[in-house]
C-alpha cells in the first residue's frame, strides 16, 4: 500500500474496512473516468478486473485518486505508470500530426488509458516494453515512411 507517499509494495493484501471504502471509492473514480474519457461499460470492466487482479498498481491507482498526482512507487518491467503515461503522449503527439485529436484535452482519458496499458503490462510485458524501446514519436524526418 501507499501511504503519506511513502511506498510498501504489498498492494492491498488483507484489506481492513478502510481499504474496503478505498477501494469501493476507485471503484466509482474508474468509472468517472471511464465516463469523461468516452470509455463504455465493456472497457471499465476489463480495466477494472485487470486493475483489482494487481494490488499495487490498484494501490498507485488508489493513490492517483486521492492525490491528484502519481506515487510512481510501482513498477512493471521497470516502467512506471509515469513511464507509460510520457510512452502514450509521444504517441498522442504523433496523432495529433495526423488529425487525429480525442485527447487533446482530456488528461482523464490520457490518465485512464496509462493505469489500463500498465495492468496489460502486468500480465504481458514484452510486447509493449518492446514497443516503448522502439516506437518514438514524429522528432524525425522520414519517420512515416
Amino acid at each position: 500500500m501507499i501511504e503519506n507517499g511513502r511506498c510498501r509494495q504489498e498492494g492491498f493484501g488483507d484489506m481492513t474496512q478502510k481499504d474496503r471504502e478505498r477501494v469501493e471509492a476507485a471503484a466509482r473514480f474508474a468509472a468517472r473516468l471511464c465516463e469523461c474519457a468516452g470509455e463504455g461499460q465493456a472497457f471499465y470492466d476489463g480495466f477494472w478486473r485487470r486493475l483489482v487482479q494487481d494490488g499495487n498498481i490498484l494501490a498507485e491507482f488508489v493513490y492517483y485518486m486521492e492525490h491528484g498526482d502519481f506515487a510512481c512507487c510501482t513498477k512493471v518491467a521497470g516502467r512506471t505508470v509515469v513511464d507509460v503515461m510520457v510512452w502514450q503522449i509521444d504517441h498522442f503527439k504523433a496523432n495529433l500530426d495526423r488529425g487525429q485529436e480525442d485527447m487533446r484535452c482530456n488528461k482523464d482519458k490520457m490518465v485512464l488509458h496509462a493505469f489500463d496499458t500498465m495492468t496489460k503490462m502486468a500480465l504481458d510485458p514484452q510486447p509493449y516494453l518492446a514497443k516503448m524501446e522502439t516506437e518514438t514519436g514524429t522528432d524525425f524526418v522520414g519517420k512515416f515512411i
